[in-house]
């Protein structure tokens, strides 16, 4: 297999910065953040990864400990940071919810609905997107496409 080196030099620029991040917030918790932070440590890889696959038609349901997930897509380290700090640019909610529930309908990126905190909540709204485009594909209200082209 042949893979273009820059997919990989970008694989690798994103996991350094998160790596960065990490570091960044372990060495500054205290001021960084008065509530429990975790990191995406241990699995940026594959979160990026999979986030490099996906496209702005698809729909990403991270959760707490998906940074490297975000940074594969396109977001920024300053916009996570402004989520982390609760600022009023936050752009998942404007600073109203807890730091890494994000939720994004920007056109360029995967839709992020908004999160449930629980652990393995993904799930259940995940299926039902999953349900609700398979009906509507049945129903052919929309056309299935794949990497960005209709299927025929």
């Amino acid at each position: 297999m042949n893979l273009d080196k820059s997919i990989l030099k970008k694989a690798f620029s994103t996991m350094a910065t998160a790596k960065a991040m990490t570091k960044l917030y372990e060495a500054n918790f205290k001021i960084v953040s008065k509530y429990v932070h975790a990191t995406s440590r241990g699995h940026e890889a594959i979160q990026i990864a999979l986030a490099m696959q996906l496209l702005p038609q698809d729909y990403a349901f991270p959760y707490y400990r998906d940074d490297a997930m975000l940074l594969g897509i396109g977001m920024q380290p300053y916009d996570l940071m402004l989520q982390l700090m609760a600022k009023k640019d936050d752009p998942f909610s404007g600073g109203r919810t807890y730091y890494c529930h994000p939720s994004l309908r920007d056109a360029d990126k995967p839709k992020i609905p908004h999160q449930s905190s629980a652990t393995g909540m993904q799930g259940i709204p995940t299926t039902g997107i999953a349900m609700g485009i398979q009906h509507q594909e049945k129903e052919g209200l929309i056309t299935p496409k794949k990497g960005g082209k209709t299927l025929k």
